[in-house]
């Protein structure tokens, strides 16, 4: 059976050596006569007058369409017949063939030098109007396109010259002569059969051809439809389609909450919490979105950027547009560029301007500005023409937009850029400090300021309270002070001198602050009163547990307390922190347990100790771990590869590789036979066996059976994957 592919094909054949036989045989050829072209036949008889500039056609070839060919007068294009010589007007700025000896023609717009192209056939009718930006060819048709207002859309002509899709379309792909693929403005594509018949396969993401089908890409997931588009060979569900069957699907995943209750199902290629929403991902797109407050998916054209109990901030990746809707789903704000919630406000911003909105989606102010920033003392910062203001909840301007930039704030003070310099202003707009200083930073305590190579520290108030050639760096209880030497000290946050700048480094340690330098380490209150000076030779206060300082001195480690004086003394190669009235010490290469008073409880016998946690304390001999109580009473044999804290209760390894669990009185609360066991919950394991994934609690009740490859946690969800499949 021929068809009409085929058809055409064979008909552009013959007419093509239609003209090459009969123009080969009667000896046509171009006729020139100064500058002018005609057209003689083999014995010099003229056929055609040489009265033309040109013949062919625009594009510089010289092919004939049946007894016509394209002649060039005046700066216009016509056609001529060598038979009849019937000439037809020149009004035309380009023709050219195309297939089945029709050709493209092409006219001027009235009010510009655009060109808009149609088609006639060889006879000089119309076929398609000159009316479009440009026309496409193709087997089944012609691909058509207009200009609007700066947007080519598409349309589709069938060979008969009938218009079956008008040009209001992104793009148009011919699939074969029963199907044609429309991409609309939101890049989304639909099938139409022949004669434009929309069909119900709509919204795909993408498409492609292959030997079975149509396989369509929708939300990451794929679908084959026949090649007639009539049917859905297979629904757009699958991670891969290469045949009816050859797919590849997605993992099942479930979503659980805390008491095991399902809340839904979806295969993806995994599940993932985004801003708070439960987001399905399937070969990069997102699948779907599920709100933690109504357990309702959302359409997957969308990305949820932040949520509350009450709204829910989306971005639209079709439309590359953000909205506020309720929880439900119902809009309030729709159609912005990029929207910012800081409560009670939302901030919009559309063409360049941002809005001011309230909880309920009232705009606030009618103005729109340049820039806008987060809140400060119920008032909003905004910018127009290059300075800031700010706005009262109401949307009027109660201070001035005069600034050139807005720092931070604290006790109804701002910090303020005003011509070039930094300064602090009230609430009233009353400068408390004047704008003087190349930096400023304001905090709950005070100011630094830096002018220059001078930095000084004020009070809330703007009184200048301490300054220095160099830096002061807030550490949040106390401040840094550096001069030009790098050389530190420390200031209250009074602004009281406890260490003039004369150290390589400062810091606190508890409720004491130290400084060290090549004389050694000092420990002073914040009263400046010292505990440790330098003539004492210690050279390190390394930590700071139960009230007490760990340092080293003279190469050996003990325990001052606050006041500077020896509670443990320093004759040991190494300790622990106290913990449940123990200290780990170590002489030699062995570890043993002191109590507060320094007292022997535990002989050095162990190679490894850990802190004591609720009575208990995980030691080593060797490689192998136990369990002992405050008296060094073994609860738990040394027997275990590894044992390591969980929960209250320990995790425990043997030799074989099998994992258990054990209280703390050394009572086995699950059998060392499992893979891996990980706390997920208050009362709850995920355990593996056989590489298999179930849910326990502590007491070894099984929850979930085990049939997943994993379980983990997601914020109020157990987030549970499946085991493959048959088709993976």
């Amino acid at each position: 059976m021929i068809v009409r592919h085929d058809i055409r094909s064979i008909l552009t054949f013959l007419l093509a050596l239609l003209f090459y036989t009969g123009f080969a045989q009667a000896q046509y050829s171009l006729l020139k006569d100064d500058a002018y072209y005609g057209i003689q036949d083999d014995k010099g008889a003229i056929v055609i007058a040489p009265l033309y500039d040109q013949i062919g056609w625009s594009n510089g070839n010289f092919e004939m369409v049946g007894n016509f060919v394209g002649y060039f007068h005046r700066g216009k294009w016509g056609l001529l017949n060598i038979k009849t010589k019937k000439i037809s007007a020149a009004i035309y700025y380009k023709l050219s063939v195309i297939d089945g000896g029709n050709i493209l023609a092409s006219i001027k717009g009235n009010l510009s030098n655009q060109l808009f192209y149609g088609i006639i056939d060889s006879k000089g009718s119309i076929k398609i109007s000159c009316n479009y930006f440009s026309i496409e060819s193709k087997s089944q048709g012609y691909v058509v396109s207009t200009y609007d207002y700066g947007t080519i859309k598409k349309g589709f002509y069938d060979n008969e010259f009938n218009l079956i899709l008008l040009p209001r379309h992104k793009e148009i792909k011919v699939v074969n002569e029963q199907v044609v693929m429309v991409q609309n403005f939101l890049n989304k594509w639909a099938l139409f059969r022949k004669g434009g018949i929309e069909t119900p396969f709509q919204d795909f993401d993408q498409f492609s051809v292959i030997t079975e089908g149509i396989c369509v890409e929708k939300g990451g997931k794929y679908g084959l439809l026949d090649l007639e588009g009539r049917v859905a060979l297979l629904e757009t569900e699958y991670k891969q389609v290469n045949g009816v069957k050859e797919v590849v699907s997605f993992p099942l995943w479930e979503a659980r909450n805390f008491d095991l209750k399902p809340i839904i199902t979806v295969r993806a290629d995994s599940l993932r919490f985004d801003a708070g929403i439960l987001v399905a991902y399937c070969n990069g797109s997102e699948e779907r979105l599920i709100n933690p407050f109504s357990n309702k998916i959302i359409r997957s054209d969308q990305k949820t950027s932040f949520k509350t109990k009450d709204f829910v901030l989306t971005y639209h990746k079709s439309s590359y547009t953000w909205s506020v809707s309720d929880i439900e789903g119902k809009h309030f704000i729709l159609g912005k560029d990029s929207i910012h919630y800081d409560a009670p406000f939302f901030y919009a911003f559309l063409k360049g301007k941002w809005e001011v909105y309230n909880q309920f989606g009232s705009k606030v102010s009618d103005k729109g500005y340049q820039g806008i920033s987060v809140q400060l003392f119920s008032m909003i910062p905004v910018k127009n023409y290059e300075f800031w203001g700010f706005l009262d909840f109401k949307g009027d301007e109660i201070i001035s937009l005069k600034y050139d930039s807005i720092g931070a704030g604290y006790h109804q003070k701002i910090a303020i850029n005003y011509l070039g310099k930094w300064g602090v202003i009230d609430l009233f707009e009353h400068w408390i400090v004047a704008p003087m200083f190349d930096e400023l930073s304001i905090a709950s305590y005070g100011i630094i300021a830096r002018d220059k190579e001078i930095t000084t520290f004020l009070s809330i108030e703007g009184d200048a309270i301490y300054q220095i050639k160099g830096d002061i760096f807030d550490r949040g209880s106390y401040l840094e002070i550096r001069n030009h030497s790098d050389q530190r000290g420390i200031i209250s946050l009074q602004g009281e001198v406890l260490l003039d700048p004369f150290y390589d480094s400062v810091g606190q340690m508890g409720e004491l602050f130290w400084g060290k330098d090549s004389r050694g380490t000092v420990l002073l209150d914040e009263f400046a009163e010292y505990r440790v000076i330098p003539e004492d030779d210690i050279s390190q206060v390394l930590n700071y547990c139960a009230g007490l300082y760990m340092i080293k001195k003279d190469g050996k480690y003990g325990f001052i307390n606050e006041k500077g004086n020896l509670r443990i003394a320093n004759r040991y190669d190494s300790l622990l922190c106290f913990s449940d009235a123990r200290i780990g010490y170590k002489l030699g290469n062995k570890w043993g347990f002191i109590d507060a008073q320094e007292r022997l409880v535990i002989q050095p016998i162990y190679d490894q100790v850990f802190p004591y946690e609720n009575g208990v304390a995980i030691v080593r001999q060797k490689d192998k771990y136990g369990l002992i109580d405050p008296s060094g009473k073994r609860i738990l044999s040394l027997k275990y590869v590894s044992i390591d804290q969980l929960c209250g209760n320990y995790l425990l390894k043997d030799i074989k590789g099998d994992i258990g669990i054990a209280n703390v009185s050394g009572d086995i609360m699950l059998r060392t036979d499992y893979e891996n066991i990980t706390p997920i919950g208050e009362d709850l394991l995920v355990v593996t066996q056989e590489h298999k994934v179930g849910l326990m609690n502590y007491a070894g009740y099984m929850k979930l059976a085990f049939k997943y490859a994993s379980i983990e946690r997601m914020h109020q969800y157990l987030i549970m994957r499946h085991l493959p499949d048959k088709q993976g």
